[in-house]
């Protein structure tokens, strides 16, 4: 039986590749997909992180510094999801209620 060790190494690599090779010039749904990959890539940092720090729970010195990693990514991974989301949402807002506003016109009263 082979490992699962390297699924989301893969999955990670999977992503990245697909964000790097994006020209810069994307539209705001590939943009969109790409924060996303990224949220995804920063989950997967932070799992490799915990399972590094779980095989060496016995250096008392080391896994404090993978600790801090697991909670960077975790940090990294809520921004982009955050990021995703708000855009997500921001960008439906403006496409169902884009109607030009009304002029308002008021002349005011002399004085």
């Amino acid at each position: 039986m082979e490992s699962t060790i390297n699924a989301p190494i893969e999955a990670a690599v999977a992503a990245l590749a697909t964000a790097a090779a994006a020209p810069m010039t994307t539209t705001g749904e590939e943009t969109l997909t790409l924060v996303r990959d990224l949220a995804r890539i920063a989950g997967h940092l932070g799992e490799l992180t915990a399972a590094a720090r779980d095989r060496w729970a016995a250096w008392g010195t080391v896994t404090p510094h993978l600790r801090q990693a697991q909670d960077l990514a975790a940090e990294a991974t809520r921004c982009l999801r955050h990021a995703a989301g708000t855009y997500a949402f921001n960008s439906t807002q403006a496409a169902s209620t884009a109607v030009p506003l009304a002029s308002t016109r008021t002349a005011r009263p002399a004085a």
